[in-house]
């Protein structure tokens, strides 16, 4: 039964990640794939007491026509504590939209489906990870799936 319990998430990981980040950071990541693959460039804001998360994500592949999906994204932090501090993770899930920028008095403008989502798991200096993350670069167009490892860059 002890085994067992060695992997239940513990109730007080929020206080294990103080000493590597707190309060409100800028957070830019960038996925690694193979040569042709779609990347996905983060640009996130992190305010950590409230473990919410909001920014910009931009998936680029150089096909033709060029594939370049911009999104507004924001999701949560949940740090994913076990027993064993080596496999301890940070996680966050997003959500993104595209950016539209309507003229101004123009009202509350039309509804705009989801065109991102993806969920990110971090060691616990957030350095590096692996991201799953699916987009789709127009309205009707069909979601495309993509697993990558995923690093931080300064």
């Amino acid at each position: 039964m002890e085994d067992e319990m060695a992997d239940v998430l513990d109730p007080a990981a929020p206080e294990a990640f103080a000493q590597n980040r707190v309060g409100l950071f800028l957070l830019k990541l960038q996925s690694v794939g193979m040569p042709g693959a779609p990347t996905n460039t983060l640009m996130l804001t992190v305010y950590a007491p409230t473990q919410t998360v909001t920014g910009h994500s931009s998936v680029h592949q150089a096909i033709n026509p060029p594939l370049n999906v911009e999104s507004h994204v924001s999701g949560n932090l949940i740090f994913a504590t076990v027993m064993d501090k080596e496999k301890s993770r940070i996680r966050i899930d997003l959500a993104g939209w595209p950016e539209i920028r309507l003229p101004g008095g123009a009202g509350i403008g039309p509804v705009i489906p989801e065109n991102y989502n993806a969920q990110i798991l971090l060691k616990t200096d957030y350095s590096e990870g692996t991201i799953r993350f699916r987009f789709r670069d127009d309205f009707m167009s069909e979601w495309h799936s993509v697993s990558q490892e995923i690093k931080r860059v300064d």
